[in-house]
């Protein structure tokens, strides 16, 4: 009997662990501070598009619509006769959706209409923080709509909204908005036939895996996500710099030392928590080696992180990026592995802003 109920439990355990939400903060509940005003500006975990969150309703905000559950949700902007743009929140998923996976969709909607317009919310899977300086704009090729949605009344205007998706393509960001094809105008003269703008309400969002294929839950995502306090400034995660810096360490023929170049590669091409080269443009930054790469004695390829998360975790998220650059120097450069050391550092403080500890440097000794 007792072995009977210990294999009960567990698989209750495993079923629940399946199960899990990949959603970070999906009540929406637990507040960034942000450090450029010290005020409730956005869910922590969370990313407005623009410079300047807004559409994050909370007990401060005058005349608010009372939220689903607890006392905060998202007023999304989604049509407006005024201007193109729309509102858009991200955030990175505790574990990235894989091609083939059955994914379980839930959120809470409502709207300042009598029944939300399901033309008027979608999700999109990406696989980079978007960051816009200006007009907010997003039609992709393919986004989830929740047309065919179930769709179950509750109380205080607010509806729950479920739907099964098979996801096609490995992505890690999760972008919520009004992604329609048709321009703003259009939307409003054939589905709302008011010249106001419509705002979509927005709480308690779910993405649960298929039991049958479990996802791997990061750890440590979670704290990097809610250590990132900056939401009047561009994304930290991507904010843009130079993809590369090239120098001379030294070059001294009268002790016949060897000649060593650094490049490094910095947070263009690794995101917050990953090690995957996303911007294939570095390659063009290193492909003059292809034409001397015959006179290269060695190379050093070393990772480093910022400081967000553990020292463990950073070790070998460190290791993993200096694993990737070798991967590009030699199935894209032609560069002989046997010449190439590798070694992650893990945390790095070199520079004041975190992104750019997020790199990879490569040393270049030339024979």
């Amino acid at each position: 009997m007792k072995n009977v109920l210990l294999f009960i439990l567990g698989f209750m355990m495993h079923v629940a662990l399946n199960a899990q939400n990949i959603v970070v903060n999906s009540d929406l509940e637990d507040v960034n501070i942000c450090v450029e005003h010290d005020a409730r500006c956005s869910p922590a975990g969370w990313f407005y598009f623009k410079a300047d969150p807004a559409g994050y309703l909370n007990p401060s905000t005058p005349n608010k619509t009372i939220s689903a559950s607890g006392i905060h949700h998202f007023n999304l902007m989604a049509v407006s006769v005024l201007d193109s743009s729309r509102d858009y929140w991200q955030t990175k998923l505790l574990c990235p959706v894989e091609p083939g996976k059955k994914y379980t969709i839930s959120l809470k909607i409502s709207s300042t209409w009598a029944d939300p317009n399901l033309n008027d919310i979608g999700f999109w899977f990406t696989d980079q923080f978007i960051d816009a300086s200006k007009d907010t704009l997003l039609q992709p090729d393919h986004y989830v709509n929740f047309l065919d949605a179930k769709v179950k009344s509750m109380k205080n205007g607010w509806f729950l909204i479920n739907k099964e998706i098979t996801v096609t393509d490995t992505a890690s960001i999760l972008v919520i908005g009004n992604f329609s094809k048709e321009n703003n105008g259009e939307i409003i003269m054939k589905r709302h036939r008011d010249t106001k703008p419509i705002s979509i309400f927005v709480d308690d969002i779910q993405i649960t895996c298929d039991k049958a294929t479990p996802c791997i839950i990061n750890p440590n995502l979670k704290d990097s996500l809610y250590a990132l306090k900056r939401r009047h400034s561009k994304i930290e995660v991507i904010q843009p710099i130079p993809t590369a810096i090239q120098k001379p360490i030294f070059q001294d023929t009268t002790k016949q030392k060897p000649i060593v170049d650094t490049f490094s590669i910095n947070s263009i091409q690794f995101a917050l928590d990953d090690s995957r080269i996303t911007d294939k443009s570095v390659v063009k930054m290193l492909s003059p080696l292809t034409q001397r790469k015959d006179a290269i004695e060695k190379m050093e390829v070393i990772g480093y992180t910022d400081d967000l998360g553990s020292e463990e975790h950073n070790w070998e998220l460190s290791k993993n990026r200096a694993a990737s650059v070798i991967k590009l120097l030699v199935e894209e450069i032609g560069i002989d592995p046997k010449i190439i050391s590798v070694r992650g550092e893990g945390i790095s403080r070199k520079y004041e802003q975190k992104d750019l500890n997020r790199r990879v440097d490569i040393f270049i000794y030339w024979k």
